[in-house]
């Protein structure tokens, strides 16, 4: 085989893994436009260069085989720019504790990939608290205090943020917590479906987290709920 041929073969594979390390190590939460800015750069560099690459070989041969390995990498930068860009819309779960973030990352995995759409830009931020505040107690009703509450900010389009009590996770099962967190993920997710709809969202709260998996966590919310009427 032609040494130039080889050498320009190693060269676009490298590349290509060079390019698919780099989209491995995007971080799962919201990246700041400086980040995806880098981010897509790297790929795009990466790219051109694997395609510059692939035209001085062909040098100039004409053809559909020619525009083929032209349009490879090409593709395979689209692929991962998208699948960055999807990867990257996680909110940011702000929270020190690495048990209650544990369970909070799990149980935001575990919601259907719609879902995860629908709250990409609602749930602002999911962030823990030591414990509540009198005023927030307030508005509990006795039955409903929780260890997550989701906050609205503005009802259309619906954004809000999530706030975690650490001091009233540390008395609860792991189970308990992902089934508070499923719920005010459901609320969340039914404000950008019926903004204006209290009932609805209230409701949405217990009956989703069902459709999605979460059917033993949220009996068990519900049992502790009753338990501590």
């Amino acid at each position: 085989m032609d040494i130039q041929l080889t050498n320009g073969i190693v060269g676009v594979t490298c590349l290509a893994f060079a390019a698919i390390g780099t989209f491995l190590l995007v971080p799962d939460r919201e990246l700041t436009v400086r980040e995806r800015i880098g981010i897509h750069t790297i790929f795009w560099s990466f790219i051109l260069y694997a395609m510059w690459i692939i035209y001085t070989l062909a040098g100039r041969e004409q053809g559909w085989d020619k525009y083929f390995l032209l349009g490879f990498p090409f593709l395979l930068g689209l692929l991962l720019s998208l699948l960055s860009e999807l990867n990257s819309r996680q909110p940011p779960f702000n929270i020190a504790d690495p048990r209650i973030k544990k369970i909070a990352l799990d149980t935001w995995k575990r919601l259907p990939n719609n879902v995860k759409r629908g709250l990409q830009k609602t749930v602002m931020n999911v962030q823990s608290i030591p414990e509540w505040s009198a005023l927030d107690r307030e508005g509990f009703k006795p039955a409903k205090i929780t260890a997550a509450r989701w906050f609205p900010i503005l009802p259309y389009p619906a954004r809000g943020i999530i706030h975690i009590s650490a001091g009233d996770c540390q008395g609860l099962a792991a189970s308990v917590i992902t089934g508070t967190l499923a719920h005010e993920f459901a609320q969340a997710y039914q404000s950008t479906r019926t903004p204006f709809d209290s009932e609805a969202i209230n409701r949405a709260g217990d009956e989703l987290p069902l459709k999605w998996g979460f059917k033993k966590e949220i009996k068990e919310l519900i049992d502790q709920r009753k338990a501590g009427a």
